[in-house]
């Protein structure tokens, strides 16, 4: 197997190893200071993330990968609304042995971190569009989702801790900084409100003020969404903010009204932001 056949599977893992490396720093720094215990948002404390993603990674890569088009139709669970994947959130925790420790879903993630390296060794980038079951939202679709999903999720919670640790570093790189946010905004059109869209000629730019991450383009022309990167040189909206801004917005993590009011997002027309929200009801 030469490098070229690997080029995008290295990407993908180079992206995924740094997200682990990123959250190894705080689980260290967690485990060094005690701090297991502190409050991550409304329903969890920090203990409760390693034990998190130890699950994603067994249940919504490893599986797949191992598994491919050979899951049984029993396993071919699909969670396609916010109230059914939270559901099975639930039941993932409820599996928790009693009393085990931070320490001990941390080193349970790390062996599930392992297994997915391993795995990943053993493929090129034509294994990459192999069939694989997403159980969050999509169904059946490629090997690429898989790692493109934990790809995406990893780093997303990386910088929901990083916030509610206080912390402002470390720093992501800009290449998956703007891997992730091309990603969920590109879902963007999936949610068009069609009512409102009708008739409508409309263009909003998501800037972002992290070095190297740039913007992306959402249009809707004839009732039609479309994504671009790039902004766009006419914008009917500019929104300026950064990646981990966005990640406090779109996971209800502050009030975006108030992030308004000190700057935190800057919006050059507010009045354009309501046909925005109007269009594009996301949350």
């Amino acid at each position: 197997m030469n490098q070229q056949e690997r080029t995008d599977l290295n990407t993908l893992m180079t992206h995924i190893e740094e997200n682990w490396a990123h959250l190894n720093i705080l689980f260290d720094d967690l485990t060094a200071t005690g701090g297991w215990s502190h409050k991550h948002g409304p329903d969890w404390i920090f203990a409760d993330l390693p034990y998190h993603l130890t699950y994603c990674n067994q249940y919504l890569l490893i599986r797949g990968l191992t598994k491919g088009a050979n899951l049984p139709e029993a396993e071919q669970e699909l969670l396609a609304t916010v109230p059914e994947i939270n559901a099975w959130n639930e039941r993932m925790f409820a599996k928790r042995p009693p009393g085990q420790t931070a320490e001990e879903s941390v080193a349970q993630w790390r062996e599930t971190c392992a297994e997915i390296r391993f795995l990943a060794a053993g493929m090129s980038d034509a294994d990459l569009e192999r069939p694989f079951f997403m159980p969050l939202l999509f169904g059946w679709t490629t090997a690429r989702e898989g790692f493109a999903f934990t790809r995406s999720h990893d780093w997303s919670e990386f910088i929901q801790l990083r916030f509610h640790m206080g912390r402002g570093e470390p720093t992501p790189s800009p290449e998956i900084t703007r891997a992730y946010l091309a990603r969920i905004i590109s879902f963007f059109p999936m949610f068009l409100n069609q009512e409102a869209a009708a008739g409508q000629n409309f263009t909003a730019v998501l800037a972002f003020t992290d070095p190297g991450v740039g913007a992306f383009t959402l249009t809707v022309t004839d009732g039609m969404a479309a994504f671009g990167e790039g902004t766009a040189p006419d914008a009917d909206v500019v929104m300026t903010q950064s990646a981990e801004s966005f990640v406090k917005t779109m996971n209800g993590m502050h009030d975006p009204a108030a992030a308004m009011q000190t700057g935190e997002i800057q919006v050059n027309d507010f009045a354009a932001l309501a046909t925005f929200g109007q269009l594009f009801p996301v949350g």
